[in-house]
């Protein structure tokens, strides 16, 4: 038995989460979630009370005066019909405004992911991220919506009482008794429900961190013959998901024991000491009046518990958020207005400069490419080649970089993450390791961009890849990719495909020629040096024929620090 409450740090925060919460609810969403609550309990009311009136003719007598059986039946019909309906529009309201509220947070919350900078993201898993996409939002709602209807219950049940004191004062105690006897009950049997909550929010990332690692790399753990490895992950937490669903259930059923037991002993008490005196209808009058006393209050309390259990979802929003927020302008970051954007998007350059005040284990900290000329990163593995692409693409250490862009006779400068965003939108960047999603080809190819299909299949044709196409949907049909349905090289020439079809005016290409065969590795190297004469192109590679018909050749070295570490790990 748990006698112990939160600590008052506890409940502070607690108090501070449902003010965020309300404010970011808004008070529009609250005064109609309040108002559907509210109407949804006056249905309620007002149908007990037309089927009092109707059938048992108590209340207003003369509303049913002369009517006969079969006509009362007939409107009583008639009025819950009407009554349902209603109660369906409100349901169907009250899902709107949550499904509208819980859509807002995420895509407020998919927004500063994309915002976000490199460093911002190394703190974020993808078990987290999924967690609060698919459970903690809807906990966040749902907290919300209890916090409502706790504050109506604790009104409605107020009402119900003052009404009982007013009609009848000396009756009155055997409620006052049964709400003491509730209290009691709720002190005896605590539900813990906000650390349970916390440990729901922990088990959701994990669980969702296990089923992501499962899904998406199928292939290799079926390949190193894992899946044991994965089901034991998954049956550890699945098991903790029991024991928690098993604890609050006994923790719910406990305090509905000790309720229904208390109010029974307070009341029989009470009935006890008023002896003989007591009728039949007054001692089944008062029983049914403390339970309902009993149960108003136990709504109030469920409805706590409930807000209190799912609140934690809100909490781990709000944490994840706090590591997202975007930094305000600073006076390094500098940008350019929208009309030069797109100009220089479509426009020809004639150089990039980029420099940066990180401290860098490349050593590099400036880049110049020019028009008409291939520029080629090597160097060994693991000498930070792929590093440098992506601070010069914008994609690490943003807020240290600068970007300077020649056109004609203008010169444009960027820096920081803002400019670096602004960048983004002017680079094509084909990665290493190529990623597909779960959609059609032709939408893995354009992400949202137009282009007809007859160019697309050309392309295609001369990447040797024409034979994708054939495919049952051809380029429409959704690609499954629970198991890879292409080979590496066919992955890794999509993703160069879909770098050179954005056709921007900077191609960054990160090993275009690994996983490739000779035949294919030539086609791309065909069209690498086709369109570094219309546009600026910086590849990273470790293939000689490229290098060696790049114009400049950008040789990387190891740091010293990782030169350091690689020898003592070898003397170890």
């Amino acid at each position: 038995m748990n006698r112990s409450g939160p600590p008052p740090l506890a409940r502070l925060q607690q108090i501070q989460l449902l003010k965020a919460l309300a404010r970011e609810a808004g008070w529009r969403h609250l005064a109609w979630l309040s108002g559907l609550s509210s109407l949804s309990s006056l249905l309620d009311i007002a149908g007990l009370g037309l089927a009092v009136t109707l059938l048992l003719g108590s209340g207003s007598p003369g509303l049913i005066q002369g009517l006969p059986v079969a006509g009362s039946l007939g409107i009583l019909v008639g009025l819950i019909l009407l009554r349902g309906l209603i109660q369906a529009q409100v349901a169907i309201q009250r899902e709107r405004l949550r499904s509208g509220f819980t859509d807002r947070l995420r895509q407020q919350l998919l927004h500063q992911v994309f915002e976000a900078s490199s460093a911002q993201l190394e703190r974020l898993g993808r078990g987290e991220l999924l967690a609060l996409l698919m459970a903690d939002i809807n906990r966040t709602a749902l907290s919300l919506d209890q916090a409502v209807r706790m504050g109506q219950s604790l009104l409605a049940m107020g009402i119900y009482l003052a009404s009982v004191v007013l009609v009848g004062r000396a009756t009155a105690w055997p409620l006052l008794l049964a709400l003491l006897a509730t209290t009691a009950a709720a002190l005896l049997q605590r539900s813990g429900s906000w650390g349970l909550g916390r440990i729901q929010s922990r088990l959701n990332a994990a669980l969702q961190r296990t089923v992501g690692d499962g899904l998406h790399g199928l292939k290799a753990l079926r390949a190193a013959t894992a899946e044991g490895w994965l089901l034991q992950r998954f049956a550890k937490e699945t098991a903790e998901g029991r024991w928690l669903l098993r604890e609050r259930v006994r923790r719910r059923a406990s305090y509905n024991a000790w309720r229904d037991t208390l109010v029974v002993a307070v009341a029989g008490l009470w009935m006890l000491r008023q002896g003989e005196a007591l009728t039949a209808e007054t001692l089944t009058t008062t029983l049914v009046l403390a339970y309902r006393a009993s149960a108003s209050l136990s709504t109030v309390v469920q409805a706590r518990r409930l807000c209190l259990g799912n609140l934690p979802g809100y909490e781990a929003l709000r944490q994840r958020r706090g590591q997202l927020v975007p930094r305000q302008g600073e006076t390094s970051d500098r940008t350019i207005a929208d009309a030069s954007l797109i100009r220089l998007s479509s426009a020809r350059w004639m150089q990039l400069h980029w420099s940066s005040s990180a401290n860098t284990s490349t050593g590099l900290r400036s880049l110049d490419l020019n028009a008409n000329g291939l520029v080629a990163i090597t160097g060994p593995s693991g000498s930070g080649k792929t590093t440098l692409i992506d601070r010069v693409c914008g994609l690490l250490n943003e807020e240290d970089s600068h970007w300077q862009l020649n056109c004609a006779d203008d010169t444009w400068r960027l820096s920081g993450l803002a400019g670096s965003r602004q960048m983004h939108q002017l680079i094509a960047y084909a990665p290493q390791n190529a990623v597909l999603f779960e959609a059609s080809l032709r939408d893995n190819l354009l992400l949202g961009s137009n282009l007809h299909q007859d160019d697309i299949e050309t392309w295609l044709q001369r990447l040797g890849l024409a034979h994708l196409v054939q495919r049952q949907g051809g380029l429409d049909a959704p690609l499954a990719l629970a198991q890879d349905p292409f080979s590496g090289g066919e992955i890794h020439r999509l993703g160069l495909l879909r770098a050179w079809l954005r056709d921007k005016p900077l191609e960054v290409l990160d090993e275009p020629t690994a996983f490739l065969d000779a035949k294919a590795a030539e086609q791309v190297r065909s069209v690498i040096l086709e369109r570094a004469q219309q546009r600026l192109m910086l590849i990273s590679s470790h293939d000689p024929e490229l290098l060696a018909q790049a114009d400049q050749v950008i040789t990387v070295e190891p740091s010293p620090a990782s030169l350091q570490a690689t020898a003592q790990a070898q003397t170890s």
